[in-house]
């Protein structure tokens, strides 16, 4: 498919060719957009317009789809042993926090407890 936009670097179109920034619309892609008028445009060329920015995200989603097939054909197992890795890592981690955690509330118990006795004394 052929970009229709000739401002590649413009950060002010919605467009499949300047993705993230709005629906504005930059000098190229004006006649896609109406240059950010949609009630004054065209019921008809709104419609081809949402028919072209939809055939562009659908290729690249199949682009992603097909890469995704060739990544896990290549390194499939030894992603699956990081992975294992990191998940193994993490609850380690996770279970250190939760006893770090605990061993402050006990700590934060226990000074309580003194304070308590402590006051209770001197009345």
């Amino acid at each position: 498919m052929e970009n229709q936009c000739s401002h590649e670097n413009d950060d002010s179109c919605g467009c499949s060719c300047h993705p993230g920034s709005g629906a504005g619309g930059c000098s190229g892609c004006g006649h896609m957009h109406g240059s950010g008028k949609m009630g004054s445009m065209d019921p008809f060329e709104m419609v081809m317009a949402m028919w072209h920015k939809a055939t562009f995200a659908a290729y690249s989603e199949l682009m992603v789809e097909k890469l995704k097939k060739r990544i896990e054909a290549a390194n499939g197992p030894v992603m699956d042993k990081v992975a294992d890795a990191l998940m193994e890592s993490m609850g380690k981690e996770f279970e250190a926090m939760k006893q770090k955690s605990s061993a402050k509330k006990e700590l934060h118990e226990k000074l309580a407890k003194i304070f308590s006795e402590g006051s209770q004394k001197q009345k």
